[in-house]
């Protein structure tokens, strides 16, 4: 891990700093479409405000967490969408690419993640790491954005140097590193001590260095959507890279749950 550890991500070359916003029309278009699946799947009946998702469910019990994975119902229902929604996808990330000018192998399917109030196993978070902790590469840059409009973001990002700094600490032992996040409470408050709560609202979404550590916290009065993706610059691409969980993803194209087989300039 220590070896991975090397400030040489392409969002700092671009803007001497750990992350950046690019202004969006986007979050409006993935809202209706999430909303239009959610109705699909027959989780909700109608269009709803999502803010409001948790008051809407015919199955309350999807707002629940598993604690090992931090993962719920809804959420899960989300990781298979369908052919218009991944059309959609692939021209945003052809948008992105305009505005990179760089191009890159991207995560075959974005993540969609929906968090609610009063979840059970919602002490799941804060749970602060970096997606390299689970055999994510260095290389890749994180792109986040939400597709509701809350009242917090409850998305924390720490950067590089601090996040460098805190795992040091730990001489570089993530093991080590997510026990203390998952039962050490003075632990996740230094966390939150050092982060920064990052401003997210329907019209921009941000992109920040992988090995920046960041966590959610629980909903405490609406809920929030958002969508997360992994791109990882061709010109900066390792090949080698495989994920720690039960699903071993593969991270290169067309790796098993790992990247499209195409970069996007290929797809273009």
């Amino acid at each position: 891990m220590k070896d991975k550890w090397v400030k040489s991500n392409k969002i700092y070359d671009l803007t001497n700093k750990d992350y950046m916003y690019i202004q969006s029309n986007w979050n409006m278009q993935f809202r209706k479409h999430v909303s239009r699946i959610l109705i699909d799947k027959k989780i909700i009946n109608d269009y709803i405000q999502l803010e409001n998702i948790h008051e809407h469910l015919l199955d309350k019990s999807l707002i629940d967490y598993d604690f090992n994975s931090g993962v719920n119902g809804l959420s899960k229902h989300l990781y298979e969408t369908d052919d218009q929604f991944l059309k959609i996808y692939h021209t945003f990330l052809k948008d992105l690419y305009d505005k990179l000018g760089f191009d890159f192998y991207f995560q075959e399917a974005p993540t969609v993640r929906i968090h609610c109030p009063n979840a059970k196993n919602e002490h799941h978070y804060p749970r602060y790491h970096s997606d390299c902790f689970y055999g994510h590469p260095p290389e890749e840059i994180n792109v986040w954005f939400t597709l509701t409009s809350n009242k917090n973001s409850g998305f924390d990002l720490i950067n590089y140097e601090q996040s460098k700094n805190w795992l040091t600490q730990y001489n570089y032992d993530t093991n080590a590193f997510v026990d203390k996040a998952i039962n050490d409470v003075k632990f996740n408050e230094y966390g939150k001590s050092i982060a920064t709560d990052m401003n997210a609202d329907l019209d921009n979404i941000l992109l920040f260095n992988s090995l920046c550590i960041h966590s959610n916290h629980p909903r405490l009065e609406d809920s929030r959507v958002s969508m997360d993706i992994r791109i990882n610059p061709v010109s900066n691409f390792v090949d080698g890279y495989v994920g720690a969980g039960r699903m071993k993803a593969e991270f290169k194209p067309g790796g098993k749950f790992g990247y499209h087989k195409n970069s996007i300039k290929e797809l273009i």
